[in-house]
């Protein structure tokens, strides 16, 4: 079972009675949990809405919100995580008790309240916690197996690819930290980036692997790529990032771009960011085709395409961390590895 610490679990109290707040305060703190108090039904509902509590003690009957019309708001609230809730009554009658029960409740204490039959009971929400926990980090670790086996499906085509979705997962993730983006939105674009390509698996070899600039009818057939990963991924419950970004990558700001020629804001912000740091990274990378372009030349011509390729806010990020990306790019980039007899695909509209 998952090893989950006391204090890392948030429990709720409300009760009019402050000598019953003080009580359970008091045990539960001094058993190591995070404990918030309050005295009425009101405060406790607004508390919730804010603040994720693992577990939950309402008295019954209180101002406000009874401790039953509580359970029932609770239970319609959408969320990752299970919240554990104990009621405390004054009447243990079997009618009451269930009608508790029924209204969401898991468990009941009778007043005055037992502290060996307190902490029993909290013991139970805590095992149901570590339970929970456990199994939600089982079904991450078989998600992100899922994730690096789509990942390897593209680049298992040829050699560069590799090191350019762990480039692109780095690059990307900087770039949305430095546009402001949230911890959420930074580490599923990192996860997710990596997969922007997963579409070339439908693109024949002897055109994703040409020695050479594609002409205009092999390009058409290239950029059928982000078509082709958008269908892989989509409808693919927690994998609508990386069907967005594979869907979104090559679209531009001034609309030129494909396959839906989306133009400005329609184009998802995961999209816009990953679409600077893919170009970034296929023209500071060697093909048999082109030389790689310096960081210098690569970041001149990029800021020159804000408000056309790119969103300019994406630009105005891009120009404030690019040297940072530059690191990244150099700590990961080793032109004397890549053997150009396994021929690398188009990755830029060259």
């Amino acid at each position: 079972m998952a090893e989950i610490s006391n204090s890392s679990i948030k429990i709720l109290v409300a009760d009019d009675s402050s000598a019953i707040c003080t009580l359970l305060d008091h045990t539960l703190s001094k058993m190591g949990y995070d404990v918030t108090v309050c005295n009425n039904g009101n405060d406790a509902w607004q508390r919730i809405k804010k603040e994720n509590y693992h577990m939950m003690i309402f008295d019954w009957i209180m101002p406000g919100m009874t401790g039953t019309e509580l359970c029932k708001k609770i239970r319609t609230l959408r969320g990752d995580s299970y919240r554990y809730i104990i009621l405390l009554t004054g009447n243990d009658g079997a009618n009451d008790i269930i009608e508790g029960l029924k209204s969401g409740a898991d468990d009941y204490l009778v007043k005055p309240v037992s502290i060996a039959q307190l902490k029993a009971r909290i013991n139970v929400g805590r095992r149901l916690i570590a339970y929970e926990t456990e199994l939600k980090n089982t079904e991450k670790d078989i998600r992100l197996s899922c994730y690096r086996t789509l990942t390897e499906l593209a680049e298992a085509r040829d050699y560069e690819t590799g090191a350019h979705l762990a480039r692109i997962a780095g690059l990307s993730k900087r770039l949305a930290q430095e546009y402001g983006c949230d911890e959420e939105f930074c580490n599923q674009i990192e996860l997710f980036s990596p997969m922007h390509d997963i579409g070339k698996v439908g693109i024949p070899d002897g055109i994703l692997h040409l020695p050479r600039a594609l002409n205009p009818s092999e390009f058409e057939i290239m950029k059928s790529h982000a078509q082709i990963g958008w269908q892989i991924l989509k409808d693919k419950e927690t994998l609508e990032v990386a069907a967005e970004i594979a869907y979104t990558h090559h679209e531009k700001w001034n609309g030129t771009g494909y396959p839906r020629r989306l133009k400005g804001e329609e184009i998802p912000l995961t999209g816009r960011i990953v679409a600077v740091a893919d170009v970034y990274d296929a023209m500071r990378s060697a093909r048999p085709y082109k030389t790689a372009f310096s960081h210098d030349e690569t970041s001149k011509w990029i800021i020159q395409q804000s408000e056309q390729y790119f969103d300019p806010s994406v630009i105005e990020a891009y120009a404030r961390c690019e040297y940072d990306l530059k690191a990244i790019f150099d700590s990961q980039y080793d032109a004397k590895k890549i053997d150009f007899t396994v021929l690398p695909s188009h990755s830029f509209d060259e």
